[in-house]
């Protein structure tokens, strides 16, 4: 369907067309109208400008700068711990030899540490039914309404897990 009113371009002109057609347009004129609202209450707002190119890079420098100066001075700091653990760590380089029931001694002290450790996390309260297997029952219920096959699979596999999850807390106490 041709309006009747066509105008086309004048002397081959598409871009003054289409800008032309652009201004003429609601959705034009009310975008113009928020762009301009926005950048008057940019200047309006103090301190809202956004900084200038160099401002930000200047920043950025400064930035860089002040990390870098705070690794030089924590670099020394951390130089002595990384030697002192290395001493620790090989006594025979440090000067001072080990003897053998010392070394025992502390492999012992680290075992117990580490089994201090593993009783703390075991001691940590668990559900007894995980919720993984009951987003497997629910979600597999739900998908048997659409795909049965897969949705009877996926909520017995829920069941499944929950079982095993119940009779391992049991088995545990």
């Amino acid at each position: 369907m041709i309006p009747s009113s066509y105008e086309g371009p004048r002397n081959g002109d598409y871009v003054a067309y289409v800008d032309q057609l652009l201004r003429a347009s609601p959705e034009y004129r009310r975008t113009q109208r928020s762009i301009a609202g926005a950048m008057q209450s940019a200047v309006i707002t103090p301190g809202g400008q956004a900084s200038s190119p160099m401002s930000q890079l200047r920043d950025t420098l400064q930035k860089a700068r002040d990390m870098a100066e705070q690794q030089v001075e924590r670099k020394p700091v951390i130089q002595k711990t990384v030697a002192s653990r290395t001493v620790a760590a090989h006594p025979l380089r440090g000067g001072k030899a080990v003897s053998k029931e010392e070394a025992q001694q502390r492999f012992k002290a680290l075992e117990r540490d580490i089994e201090n450790q593993k009783a703390q996390a075991a001691t940590q309260k668990k559900p007894w039914i995980s919720p993984v297997s009951l987003a497997m029952i629910v979600g597999g219920t739900i998908i048997a309404q659409f795909v049965p096959g897969f949705g009877a699979m996926l909520s017995i596999m829920g069941l499944m897990t929950l079982v095993g999850g119940v009779l391992n807390r049991l088995k545990g106490k």
